[in-house]
């Protein structure tokens, strides 16, 4: 069975549980591929929920509720855990990760991982806190302290405005303009399948963008499409981006 299919199979298995026990059940922390990957599915007499811990979370875990039960998204079972390290120079949401992983927690039990001056913000599965906050004790080579922390301390996510023309809102055009490059290089990311949109890999270079697209570019970022504000004189449209900073 592949992954897709056994992901699936899970969360249909989550469903059987909720509508057995009348109580909500909870997957493990989806990536956006895998979100994507079950929005789809159905169950009698019941309802699924996406929930990551913070209003603008990537990675989810999915609830699934009794049709008639209150959705409370305080029963989801995540935690955020503030990491301070002695000296955060240098530091980048691959170490924190890295020293999470290192523990020997898998990654379906972690959230998100948001920096801010030094400082991470971790969402993780209630079960494994009390066992973060023993047992992590070094970032690399500096100490750290572990804390529990609240959602609302979590910075919102930022973004730079990005404004230029391109010849069309194909795949290629765009990315040549966002990335800054040329088109031929443009068309080898997507070839070479480092480019996804909205969380699901694209392989055409002809694909035209829609407003609020999302695209990824591994070894680059990611970025939304936010559509075309009209032509140029010279039939060019003009387009607006806004960068994940």
């Amino acid at each position: 069975m592949d992954e897709t299919k056994l992901l699936i199979s899970k969360i249909e298995d989550l469903s059987r549980i909720c509508t057995k026990r009348f109580y909500p059940e909870f997957s493990k922390f989806l990536d956006m591929t895998q979100q994507v990957a079950v929005k789809n599915i159905k169950a009698p007499g019941c309802v699924y929920y996406a929930f990551g811990g913070y209003a603008d979370a990537e990675r989810k875990v999915i609830g699934c509720f009794p049709e008639e039960y209150e959705y409370d998204q305080g029963l989801f079972p995540i935690c955020i855990l503030l990491i301070e390290p002695s000296d955060p120079e240098g530091l980048t949401h691959r170490d924190f990760l890295g020293s999470l992983i290192g523990l020997g927690i898998k990654r379906e039990c972690i959230g998100d991982i948001i920096l801010q001056e030094g400082k991470a913000y971790a969402v993780c599965l209630e079960d494994i806190r009390d066992f973060v906050m023993y047992n992590l004790k070094r970032i690399g080579n500096r100490s750290v302290k572990v804390t529990e922390a609240d959602s609302a301390a979590i910075p919102e996510k930022t973004f730079k405005r990005i404004t230029g023309t391109v010849a069309s809102s194909r795949l290629d055009c765009v990315l040549s303009l966002v990335v800054g490059t040329s088109r031929s290089k443009a068309e080898e990311l997507v070839r070479s399948g480092r480019v996804m949109v909205n969380y699901l890999q694209e392989g055409s270079v002809s694909a035209k963008l829609k407003p609020n697209d999302t695209v990824s570019v591994r070894g680059f970022g990611k970025f939304i499409y936010l559509g075309d504000k009209g032509e140029t004189r010279k039939g060019r449209l003009k387009i607006e981006i806004d960068l994940y900073s």
